[in-house]
């Protein structure tokens, strides 16, 4: 079996390794202190957008099908954060040079039980939560914050609910493709120039619509968000702390929409093969 890779750097944390995609290891503060400093270097020297994926098991079983969306995650996007306490699971569970798939089975159990007490809960950094946090910074450097995509008006529904939690905080927004098209979008983005631009398009659509327009866009930072938009717009509740802390905001999200159990059916398969052949 194949040992996780992984990469000390004493400003960023810890960089890791699985199945030919690399992972930011470190903690929020760290992923802020990265982004904060990308931010002073756009400003001043005009580079493009810097990419942040929010990597998830689904996304890594995607990419394994999809060469790519593989190559995608591998080359393209700048950082590649973890939004998923089964990628912790599988990074600990792929630590040690376990022989069999009975060793990973057992070792598996152990890290799972670690997660249920939350040992791994400041290594999981959700879109949803990263984008407050965009927000929040950019409430305190007087940065500008563009939201494209999401279903209907909910773009415009989370730039209003940050604008009133974050007073004085700049913002506009786009519902995006198919409803506008994708020039206009472009020109409204750049005509707002904006410090962080967080895409709501979906997993792998969103990324495919960034990687598509990397060169074209005058922003700082970009993100794909997924559904984050419905948590802040109202139209679907966020999982109660104590879930979110421990990485199962998932799990809640599924119990309050069973409707999603064919797309979660990834993550039986993500299990399985952690435990048959590592990572």
């Amino acid at each position: 079996m194949k040992k996780t890779m992984l990469k000390k750097s004493k400003s960023i944390g810890i960089d890791w390794q699985m199945w030919g995609i690399s992972y930011f290891g470190g903690r929020k503060r760290q992923v802020l202190e990265r982004v904060s400093n990308r931010l002073r270097l756009a400003r001043r020297n005009g580079e493009r957008a810097f990419w942040i994926a929010t990597v998830n098991p689904e996304f890594v079983m995607g990419a394994l099908t999809d060469v790519e969306f593989k190559k995608l995650l591998q080359k393209t996007t700048d950082m590649n954060v973890v939004d998923g306490i089964g990628l912790v699971w599988a990074r600990e569970v792929g630590r040690r040079n376990d022989k069999n798939c009975w060793g990973r089975c057992w070792r598996g159990v152990r890290v799972g039980v670690g997660v249920l007490r939350g040992k791994y809960k400041n290594e999981v950094m959700a879109g949803s939560s990263l984008l407050d946090d965009f927000c929040n910074l950019a409430k305190k450097r007087n940065y500008r914050v563009f939201f494209l995509g999401g279903w209907g008006n909910r773009a415009e529904r989370t730039a209003r609910f940050f604008e009133e939690k974050y007073q004085g905080l700049e913002t506009t927004w786009s519902s995006g493709e198919p409803e506008v098209k994708n020039d206009q979008v472009l020109a409204e983005i750049n005509k707002f120039s904006p410090d962080f631009l967080l895409v709501a398009y979906g997993m792998k659509k969103q990324e495919e619509w960034i990687k598509k327009n990397l060169t074209k866009l005058k922003a700082g930072v970009v993100m794909g968000v997924g559904r984050s938009f419905d948590y802040y717009s109202g139209d679907l509740k966020r999982a109660p702390k104590a879930w979110r802390k421990i990485g199962l905001e998932w799990l809640y999200s599924l119990i309050k929409e069973p409707k999603r159990w064919k797309r979660q059916l990834v993550l039986p398969k993500f299990v399985w093969k952690v435990i048959k052949q590592g990572i």
